[in-house]
């Protein structure tokens, strides 16, 4: 790396956080996720709004990746303090629900974005047919984890049952997602041949669950503070790693990390690691959004975005909310449950980047992914207000900010959920 380049991208990175924080607020001014806001941040320095010479000359594509890679080292962070945010007995109290809710999720959006693929996107087709019809697919099934916790985190939802439930659904259905499109990715492009190593996820399950998480508790016991923050960061990049190799994702690997750390740290680690999340996530968001180019969307592409949007946010309400009932809950708990599950954002951003990278998709269509994307992702703020889902009045309580805990009510909704 030049020394041109080290100047420009300490210039981008400061132009991001600032553009991020400055749309961010924006967006959370009228009711919305910060996320919003920080995706919309890229799609403005983008081709769309400065065109492709202007955009190319603020963020060059030579050190686009080198952001890229200090936007996942702030994902995996993020998704280490998330995990330490999942209380793990929501797992044994919705042994029943979440399967069921999570098998749903997936499975029913994923079979009409393949239907809607062959029907409605067939210009778009890049390559073989099954391949792409199954890849569209995927995009259209995936729930993002990663903002579905920040918007649980910022609405003050993540210690309730509701937001339990959706975090442990979230996180069946984005590893059905990953593990879909590996097997896609194989039919794709069959000279890969490293789909073997899905095989090591359950042995590596077990030795975090059963060595691991031991191991960390002693070391708690007897670890500093400082230390726990560096053993909690690294050990989630390191994991983070090994989720990577074996053909997942760095967030999933960071999140099992935060879900086998010891409590009693939970707080120091928190707020260690919450300066580091913050100033280089937004970097994700915006090196996405650089991608998009809306200035070539004609009339026929705003018909598509319509049946793209649909299928998303029909199959993915109604299946949830169908799979909620039927595992017993009541229809305003299996509603909004419904409603954060229809959340996409990081995850879809990230699987529309492998699809774009490998050509299985067109740049056009991953625009049109990408503004699918944000609307189903705004959708969650006025669906909540809808459905009657109440944010707790008070301070928040200690959460991905690490702010101090104020209150320990469980409020979800009046009159109370029942999971």
């Amino acid at each position: 790396m030049s020394s041109s380049q080290i100047v420009v991208i300490l210039i981008d990175l400061a132009v991001i956080m600032a553009a991020a924080r400055v749309l961010g607020w924006l967006a959370e001014r009228v009711g919305q996720p910060a996320v919003i806001g920080e995706i919309a941040a890229g799609i403005l320095a983008g081709p769309t709004v400065l065109g492709p010479d202007l955009s190319a000359a603020l963020f060059p594509h030579e050190i686009r990746s080198y952001l890229n890679l200090l936007a996942t080292v702030g994902v995996a962070v993020f998704m280490f303090v998330a995990g330490l945010e999942l209380d793990r007995t929501v797992f044994a109290g919705g042994r029943r629900s979440i399967p069921a809710i999570s098998a749903a999720a997936y499975a029913v959006p994923f079979v009409l974005g393949c239907g809607v693929a062959v029907v409605a996107l067939s210009r778009h087709q890049t390559g073989e047919r099954l391949s792409f019809a199954l890849f569209i697919g995927c995009a259209l099934a995936v729930t993002a984890f990663p903002v579905l916790a920040r918007i649980l985190h910022d609405r003050g939802l993540i210690r309730t049952e509701i937001g339990q439930l959706s975090l442990a659904c979230a996180a069946l259905v984005d590893i059905l997602a990953w593990s879909a499109l590996a097997v896609v990715l194989a039919i794709a492009r069959p000279s890969m041949g490293n789909q073997w190593r899905l095989a090591l996820l359950v042995p590596a399950v077990a030795v975090m669950w059963w060595v691991v998480r031991p191991a960390l508790a002693r070391a708690a016991a007897l670890c500093s503070e400082q230390t726990m923050i560096v053993v909690g960061v690294g050990g989630a990049l390191l994991l983070g790693a090994v989720t990577e190799w074996i053909g997942l994702h760095v967030i999933f690997g960071a999140f099992a990390f935060g879900v086998v750390f010891p409590r009693a740290r939970r707080q120091a680690v928190e707020s260690g690691t919450r300066v580091l999340s913050s100033v280089l996530l937004p970097g994700f968001f915006v090196v996405a959004g650089l991608a998009v180019d809306l200035g070539s969307i004609d009339r026929t592409a705003v018909g598509e975005l319509v049946a793209i949007v649909a299928v998303a946010v029909l199959g993915k309400l109604g299946s949830v909310y169908v799979a909620g009932r039927t595992t017993g809950l009541e229809p305003r708990s299996a509603a909004a449950v419904a409603a954060l599950l229809n959340t996409r954002g990081l995850t879809e951003l990230v699987i529309l980047n492998v699809g774009l990278s490998l050509g299985l998709i067109s740049a056009h269509l991953y625009s049109l992914l990408v503004v699918m994307a944000l609307v189903t992702t705004a959708m969650t703020a006025p669906l909540m207000r809808l459905i009657g889902v109440a944010e707790p009045p008070a301070v928040d309580p200690p959460g991905l900010d690490g702010s101090p805990a104020e209150r320990t009510d469980r409020q979800v909704a009046s009159p109370p959920t029942h999971l």
